[in-house]
């Protein structure tokens, strides 16, 4: 499963993966997604990764083409996750994007939160 939202009030986006990404599902958090960056300015995201079983084979494909490009308008990313594997490969990515990328423990979720909106 694969979401994207926007909530009232807020001043960043949330993605939450719990599971394998059907390609429906990636084409709707895109979607979403390009519309908040195409109303201007610099989006934050929270990526709250439950658990990631992987992706069909169309959204795979779509994902690095929109990420790469999606990145130029994205300042601030809070990784929220206990997969080691992806605390190291956002911490390595980190040093070279443009993006800060902070990478916190499910458990610190409301701390996330409360750096997003900080910064």
């Amino acid at each position: 499963m694969l979401t994207y939202e926007r909530k009232p009030k807020s001043d960043y986006g949330e993605i939450v993966v719990d599971g394998k990404i059907s390609d429906e599902e990636m084409n709707s958090a895109i979607e979403k997604m390009k519309a908040d960056l195409e109303k201007g300015g610099k989006l934050k995201l929270l990526e709250d990764i439950r658990a990631f079983e992987g992706m069909e084979p169309a959204a795979f494909f779509k994902d690095p083409r929109f990420g790469i490009s999606m990145m130029k308008g994205v300042s601030h990313v809070a990784l929220v996750t206990d997969a080691q594997w992806l605390k190291v490969v956002a911490e390595t990515f980190s040093f070279v994007s443009p993006t800060q990328i902070k990478v916190f423990d499910r458990a610190r979720i409301d701390e996330a939160r409360a750096w997003l909106s900080a910064s």
